[in-house]
């Protein structure tokens, strides 16, 4: 088992904001901002404009504390360039837990609204964190980040609202799923209606369909009942939301399942005459659901798109996670785009980890001409030194124009919404020179 680094990705969907984040800490860095005459649009949320949400700062200029004033010259955007946010459960927590259709409607509608004006394309929607859904399911509970409680209605349909406002400004967007993961601690802990705790509960299924881990409860993915309710899920998402695409993260076997884990199955299939290693017949298990979400796509439209963000540490992926990722990329039928978390600046102290490195072996990696590269850059990091991010307020766009050059190149991604509105004075001139570089 990998060990946990700062080349690692930390916690996906569950990291907190970073300092500034709101109170009084952040207005006083609005405040600064001001007086030294940024061009900011947050100052409406000083005056009571707003509702809280935050809005992206306009242009800095590639000059404005730039490291290297032709790092962004002859950059070129691919045509149809992807440039996507992600909104996690966590993002859409602080405008809709506990709110009414129109008070989300109005919030979800704004920060819709500054994505497209920074020049975004496509939003990714955190809509089943924890086998539970944001929108009226037959399959799986309402989230308790819908009205507070698991399985309790919040009296209106949240992904039917954010594909309709997104459609209406032009934006694509993606339904962000977590496959495996039912809860991560107690006070996620599933209802009795949430499928998995009903399998927990039975004696029969019980450690084998859903497997206890540390304070998690996880899917096991080499049960052939648990691939079939993930595809129903992403079927019953299809027919019923003009959504652009399915999106997985990283998250596939939780990183610290030991042989117990999965040890009846394993015995089931070594009993049947499978020759697999424990290794290997888990990574065949998440090939064999990633192939049948794929395929699922296909079939409702073969325009829809299906992609998967994993760690930026191969090995991880591959060891930890069994996720086999460069198979993925290389081979058809598995996914449509592949979008590492790059999550490390160009001056990390490990160099196999430097971003220029790392794009670099991830574009040998998509040997398959279908599948596109798409980049997920860490937007909470901007400006963290530690990671090799440097003071400039460039670095994004630094990365993108990078990025461009790559032959498999198609886009990028950006972790998370409100790391673009609620970061401080460096985070705020990567947003401005970010947007600069799209608008040229």
């Amino acid at each position: 088992m990998v060990a946990r680094s700062s080349y690692r990705r930390p916690y996906r969907g569950g990291r907190r904001r970073e300092a500034g984040g709101g109170g009084t800490r952040f207005l006083a860095v609005l405040l600064a901002a001001a007086l030294l005459g940024g061009a900011f649009w947050l100052l409406p949320r000083l005056s009571g404009g707003g509702k809280g949400e935050g809005e992206l700062p306009s242009p800095v200029g590639s000059s404005s504390g730039s490291s290297d004033g032709n790092a962004l010259k002859g950059s070129e955007a691919p045509d149809g360039e992807y440039r996507a946010v992600w909104f996690s459960y966590l993002d859409l927590a602080d405008i809709l837990t506990g709110k009414d259709e129109v008070e989300f409607t109005d919030s979800i509608n704004r920060e819709f609204q500054n994505c497209k004006e920074m020049g975004l394309n496509t939003v990714i929607v955190q809509v089943r964190p924890y086998s539970d859904a944001l929108y009226p399911s037959k399959l799986f509970p309402y989230s308790k980040y819908a009205a507070g409680k698991q399985g309790q209605d919040p009296g209106f349909d949240p992904l039917k609202i954010m594909v309709e406002l997104s459609h209406q400004k032009g934006l694509k967007i993606e339904a962000w799923i977590n496959p495996y993961r039912i809860s991560s601690a107690a006070d996620s802990a599933p209802c009795a209606e949430n499928p998995g705790a009903k399998w927990f509960a039975d004696g029969a299924t019980r450690g084998d369909w859903v497997v206890q881990v540390g304070e998690g409860l996880y899917y096991n993915p080499a049960i052939p009942q648990v691939q079939d309710l993930i595809v129903s899920g992403v079927e019953e998402i299809l027919q019923n939301y003009a959504v652009d695409g399915i999106h997985f993260d990283d998250y596939f076997y939780p990183s610290d399942a030991d042989d117990s884990f999965d040890a009846a199955a394993y015995q089931r299939y070594r009993d049947g005459g499978g020759q697999l290693s424990l290794g290997d017949f888990r990574r065949a298990n998440v090939d064999a659901l990633v192939q049948r979400v794929y395929r699922a796509v296909k079939d409702e439209n073969p325009a829809l798109v299906f992609g998967i963000s994993p760690q930026g540490n191969v090995d991880n992926c591959y060891r930890s996670m069994y996720a086999d990722v460069k198979k993925w990329a290389s081979q058809p039928g598995y996914v449509d785009y592949i979008a590492p978390q790059i999550y490390w600046g160009y001056s990390h102290p490990q160099a196999s980890a430097r971003y220029d490195v790392k794009i670099s072996e991830w574009n040998s990696y998509c040997k398959e001409p279908s599948v596109k590269l798409y980049i997920g850059l860490a937007a909470y990091r901007m400006g963290d030194e530690a990671t090799g991010f440097s003071q400039n307020g460039d670095d994004m766009a630094r990365m993108v124009a990078d990025a461009r050059k790559k032959s498999a190149y198609g886009g990028f991604i950006l972790f998370r919404y409100q790391n673009l509105t609620d970061g401080g004075e460096i985070a705020q001139k990567e947003v401005g020179n970010l947007k600069a570089l799209l608008q040229k």
